[in-house]
């Protein structure tokens, strides 16, 4: 295809377009020039800026106790479940008897019907009784058989003389050899008449003491019995309140089943557990402020004992706080057991500590000021304080005590969330400074559009 359809451009049309550029870039540098020639003049303070303002706290040292923190759940000290020692039906219930309702010591809670063993105590006695007709019986014929045995003896002894007489009368030719036999004959007889006597005399021992054994047995029948029949009215083994009675009456209770648990709330025990590395500070007689936190109840209890080894898994220690419950106070607002408690034992030894607000710490760093510069300080934290110091002139109550004291005096910023860096130029400002604080914001507010829209 020829370029015969695309004439070419002439010259004066290339220097038209040319001049048409020329003059619009030159007329964009025209505008920016203009723009450039009439911008607002702002005006400028040489004068330095003014330091920032910051509040900040002078460390006074306090005299404070120290103290450990410990959780444990509460248990009554003195409690008791109550079973039933023998099989029967409820034939009554007590007075008290009812979840909540406080008992005395032996008073009654349930009545088993107790018929049955009195049936059995009737049986044993009238068993003894047998056994003693029989007794009596055995030593009648005991009587007997010895006079019977002496009797026969006496006979015995006139039989063999006879012989002897007969005897000598036959030597003598007096008396014929049928009469020696029978005068024999009559020694065997009571011989034998006496062996029998003595044999039943013998068996009167063994069969006493048989009658004895028996005896015996219907008399522990009995004594077994008669306990039972006395357990079949249950009764309150310590003073307290009910937390289990769930009988009915005609309900059937069979052998060691509980009938009944009692709580005495006059005494609540509390195992703590504690940080092994303060048991130092929770000797036997330290106090015990006791917190529920479920609803703000605080109770004062006395450490009574400390477990002697330490839990290696744990790394604690076990204390038991032992706290006591007058009679007034066992209602809604009493201890009661099984409440997880807070425990803040105190080792009743107070001594001077540097305590700076927790909100003054961040990553175990404080900003104290030294000559008007901010210089970041590590610190480790002992343990917390939870009460406000009127004398530092803030209202924290959250503080932290700290393991190595700061230098008296120093000044440590409120605020550890500030962003300040290290060598700083500050303007620290004392608590009883914030209105002075206050009032420079509000005039370097006022004055801000000032300085930026001058000239």
């Amino acid at each position: 295809m020829s370029d015969s359809s695309h004439p070419p451009i002439p010259l004066y049309a290339v220097l038209f377009r040319v001049v048409v550029c020329i003059v619009l870039v030159g007329a964009g540098f025209a505008v920016v020039a203009a723009l450039v020639a009439t911008k607002p003049d702002a005006g400028r303070n040489a004068a330095k800026a003014p330091p920032p303002r910051v509040a900040v706290l002078e460390i006074t040292p306090v005299d404070i106790e120290e103290f450990v923190r410990g959780y444990g759940t509460a248990r009554a000290l003195e409690s008791a479940d109550v079973p039933a020692r023998v099989g029967a039906v409820v034939a009554s219930l007590g007075e008290n008897y009812a979840i909540g309702r406080a008992v005395a010591k032996g008073e009654v809670l349930v009545e088993l019907d107790a018929s049955d063993f009195r049936e059995q105590v009737e049986i044993a006695r009238e068993a003894i009784r047998a056994i003693e007709a029989q007794v009596s019986v055995i030593e009648t014929q005991a009587r007997a058989a010895r006079e019977t045995v002496a009797l026969i003896t006496r006979e015995k002894e006139i039989a063999a003389k006879d012989l002897e007489r007969v005897e000598a009368a036959a030597r003598e030719g007096a008396a014929q050899a049928r009469e020696v036999d029978l005068a024999r004959g009559a020694l065997l007889a009571g011989t034998r008449a006496m062996v029998a006597a003595e044999d039943v005399v013998a068996s009167i021992a063994p069969r006493l003491q048989a009658l004895a054994a028996q005896k015996a047995v219907e008399e522990a029948r009995l004594k077994l019995t008669q306990s039972s029949e006395a357990r079949c009215t249950i009764r309150a083994p310590i003073a307290g309140d009910l937390q289990v009675a769930d009988l009915e009456i005609g309900e059937s209770v069979a052998p060691s089943q509980m009938v009944a648990r009692i709580v005495d709330r006059s005494r609540i025990e509390i195992p703590l557990r504690i940080p092994a590395s303060m048991r130092a500070l929770a000797p036997i007689g330290a106090r015990a402020e006791i917190l529920v936190r479920a609803n703000e109840q605080r109770f004062d209890g006395v450490i009574a004992r400390v477990a002697p080894e330490d839990d290696a898994a744990t790394r604690t220690a076990t204390v038991f706080v032992e706290v006591a419950q007058a009679e007034r106070q066992l209602g809604t607002s009493s201890l009661a057991p099984g409440a997880f408690v807070e425990a803040r034992i105190a080792a009743g030894r107070p001594s001077a500590r540097t305590l700076v607000p927790r909100r003054a710490i961040r990553d175990d760093f404080v900003m104290l000021v030294e000559n008007g510069r901010v210089r970041p300080t590590r610190v480790a934290v002992d343990f917390a304080h939870s009460d406000p110091l009127p004398a530092s002139g803030v209202a924290d109550t959250d503080w932290a005590v700290l393991v190595e004291p700061l230098p008296k005096g120093a000044l440590v910023v409120l605020d550890g969330s500030r962003s300040l860096t290290e060598g700083q130029e500050i303007s620290p400002v004392k608590p009883g400074e914030s209105a002075d604080v206050r009032e420079s914001a509000s005039t370097n507010k006022a004055s801000a559009p000032d300085a930026g829209g001058g000239t």
